[in-house]
């Protein structure tokens, strides 16, 4: 079942051995007899006031707090980012009307307070400042300003829409499925096309932040089931998780390392090892959908129809893999060059064209809405970059069906 919820961890000081890891990471590939769908949602905050000014993380807590319709519930992200985490649901149509009814009351609190939530893959002018008071996410920043500075960025000034959905019958033909479209899917729903607003381009840059951070942790997993648990082993520890076991500061090392040392992992390690992994897709008994940019209402429906008609209907799934096979190496194609990319702009429209297909017969609205996403035009050099984010908050209020992909009823 897909979830989106977090579990309880329970502590196992169990030393961790390589066939704990291979448990663990086969159990990533959790066969299910149904398929459901869940998201967690982002935006950046920003004063309407004032864009440049940077908005403390216990003041987006407070002024998100409270219960929500459609029983979605609210994290905040170490730069104060805001994330809707919804629960699982039984198809598409279900999800979009969950998280649409639940954006409209958060846009509504943050309006109150001259705050805007906006929905871009990542912050161009402000710069890259932890406000949440974590010792987590304080361990990770301090890991990434010595190893891999990008990965202060990527943790304080990107926003995505992550996606999570079950394996179904078939995991390994599903992964193999996902990690072949994860570039496409990257492509079409490219949004955060400028680091510094002031180059634009129709390409991912919060990709380009992810691919910058740690290589280790965060570049593609392979094509097979059994690449999870290499990934795992080659990935390299941070060193505060060193430093709480063994006492003392040390430089990080590959967990396949640490398992021959002298003082090795416990399976308490092992888990907290993996929860710090971050490839484009990702799999934890269900499949996480990490590569997308945070998205408007209408992206975020053809988005959520593209994965779910991409993992449920064997047509638009293999289509996918037709599509994206004349690309040898896309992933430098998505950061780089992005839809700009005649080879990726047309397999990533190909996957589009499939899914606004499979829609018309399915649900007439989101058809059109992913048909309207793929004919919007690439963000270009505006005259105020300020007025051009605040331009793309979600709305207080329900705003036109055609602006936000003819989802109201």
């Amino acid at each position: 079942m897909a979830r989106t919820d977090r579990r309880l961890h329970v502590v196992n000081m169990q030393r961790a051995t390589m066939a704990d890891v291979a448990a663990r990471a086969g159990a990533a590939f959790a066969p299910s007899t149904r398929v459901r769908i869940g998201a967690e949602v982002e935006w950046l905050v920003f004063d309407r006031d004032d864009p440049t000014r940077r908005i403390d993380a216990a003041d987006v807590a407070r002024i998100a707090s409270g219960q929500l319709p459609a029983g979605g519930t609210v994290t905040i992200e170490p730069g104060g980012q805001v994330e809707l985490v919804t629960p699982p649901h039984d198809g598409p149509r279900r999800l979009i009307d969950a998280i649409d009814t639940d954006t409209l009351v958060l846009a509504q609190r943050f309006d109150k307070h001259h705050l805007a939530l906006v929905p871009l893959g990542l912050d161009p002018i402000r710069d890259p400042v932890r406000t949440l008071d974590v010792g987590r996410y304080a361990a990770m920043e301090n890991y990434f300003m010595k190893v891999s500075p990008a990965g202060v960025r990527m943790m304080n000034s990107t926003a995505s829409l992550q996606l999570n959905i079950d394996f179904g019958a078939e995991p390994a033909r599903t992964w193999h499925r996902a990690g072949v479209a994860a570039p496409l899917l990257a492509a079409a729903f490219a949004n955060s096309p400028t680091t510094d607003g002031i180059e634009f381009g129709p390409t991912s840059h919060r990709m380009g932040v992810w691919a910058a951070t740690d290589p280790t942790r965060t570049r593609p997993v392979g094509p097979d089931t059994a690449d999870w648990a290499r990934y795992v082993l080659d990935a390299q520890v941070m060193p505060a998780q060193l430093s709480d076991r063994w006492g003392t500061e040390v430089d990080p090392l590959p967990f396949h390392l640490w398992l021959d040392h002298a003082e090795p992992p416990t399976i308490d390690d092992l888990d907290r090892h993996i929860t710090t992994l971050f490839p484009p897709v990702r799999p934890r008994r269900y499949l996480e959908f990490r590569m997308l940019d945070a998205l408007p209402a209408r992206g975020r429906t053809a988005a959520i129809a593209t994965v779910w008609a991409l993992m449920t209907n064997r047509d638009v799934g293999e289509l996918a893999l037709e599509a994206a096979q004349p690309l040898a190496d896309p992933w430098p194609l998505v950061r780089n060059e992005g839809l700009a990319n005649s080879s990726l702009r047309t397999a990533a429209t190909a996957l589009l064209d499939a899914t606004a297909g499979w829609a018309r017969s399915n649900d007439a609205r989101i058809s059109d809405a992913v048909a309207s996403w793929r004919e919007r035009s690439p963000a270009t050099h505006p005259a105020d970059v300020s007025n051009w984010l605040l331009d793309t908050a979600e709305p207080a209020e329900w705003s036109e069906p055609a602006i936000r992909g003819d989802l109201v009823d």
